[in-house]
């Protein structure tokens, strides 16, 4: 089957771009500025304002749940929200819990109705050119550090760690496993910020945020652009549907509030995820999203 998405205005990286796109066969064929002289279904999408499918990150996803709980987790927090690729982690408290976790992690996500992306969760203790292999080896793309305690934190070898890193530069993530007011963390974040800028090592600067849509620069840093969050040739039919609040131009700077807007339909490798209020539900559908080189684009 062949048709176009006419009058497409999409978001790239929060500027509004034109075009009209071909799809053949639940791929994009073609972008071009129009299809004028093709005799296909037209789709016209100009009152709305289209985004490729989010990802979003959820480091408490629930791990024991029932088929119904699970369904609606993931409806509520991101299908509705046009999100069909889920970064999440699992954590680990000793180095030899490593794989059992790991394996569990992927048991527990093999219904998952979107694709999924793992990363680890350690304490600063066990950050060590040892689990960094280990996760190189896996194929994981971000560690996640926790930063209460600073001490630990302060004595971690990165230089030992930097030589592992060579051809898959894993991204490194800060994050609070116990509650402390803003001020204390604020410093604890300049802590880590100047530590991963002096030693060179690849790193978000903040803590990510959780079930709310990854920007390009953090897609970009994950090594998840552009296999999401970009319509290419060649590449799945994947996008949602907004509807325009107000009259856009082209090369407009422009932003969708993730809070207050929800997309009206969302297609997903050429499937239908979300029609207005009512959304489908594929469990199983989901698969691993595998990074073979991290910050690639960067």
């Amino acid at each position: 089957m062949a048709y176009i998405i006419n009058n497409a205005k999409w978001v790239s990286d929060k500027k509004v771009k034109q075009a009209s796109i071909l799809v053949k066969q639940d791929r994009i064929q073609a972008i071009r500025k129009s299809f004028d002289r093709y005799r296909y279904m037209k789709m016209d999408v100009s009152p709305f304002i289209m985004t490729p499918v989010h990802v979003m990150c959820d480091n408490a996803l629930p791990e024991t749940v029932n088929h119904k709980m699970m369904k609606d987790y993931f409806i509520e927090h991101f299908i509705s929200k046009g999100c069909t690729t889920l970064l999440t982690s699992f954590k680990i408290d000793f180095f030899h819990h490593f794989q059992e976790r790991l394996r569990q992690k992927k048991k527990t996500l093999l219904n998952s109705p979107i694709d999924y992306l793992l990363g680890a969760v350690a304490p600063a203790s066990l950050i060590t050119s040892e689990l960094v292999r280990l996760c190189k080896k896996h194929k994981i793309p971000i560690i996640w550090i926790d930063l209460s305690s600073r001490d630990s934190f302060l004595n971690i070898k990165w230089g030992w760690i930097k030589d592992v890193l060579f051809h898959y530069p894993i991204i490194f993530a800060p994050f609070f496993s116990s509650e402390i007011d803003n001020n204390s963390k604020a410093k604890e974040l300049k802590i880590w910020q100047k530590t991963m800028k002096s030693e060179n090592i690849p790193h978000f600067s903040k803590e990510i945020s959780q079930k709310t849509p990854l920007s390009l620069e953090e897609l970009k840093k994950l090594g998840i652009y552009p296999k999401r969050g970009n319509f290419l040739v060649g590449g799945e039919v994947s996008y949602n549907l907004y509807e325009i609040p107000e009259v856009i131009s082209v090369d407009d700077n422009w932003s969708i509030d993730y809070d207050s807007h929800c997309p009206r339909l969302t297609i997903n490798k050429g499937k239908l995820y979300k029609v207005n209020n009512q959304t489908f539900y594929y469990p199983g559908e989901g698969k691993e999203l595998i990074i073979n080189t991290p910050r690639f684009f960067i």
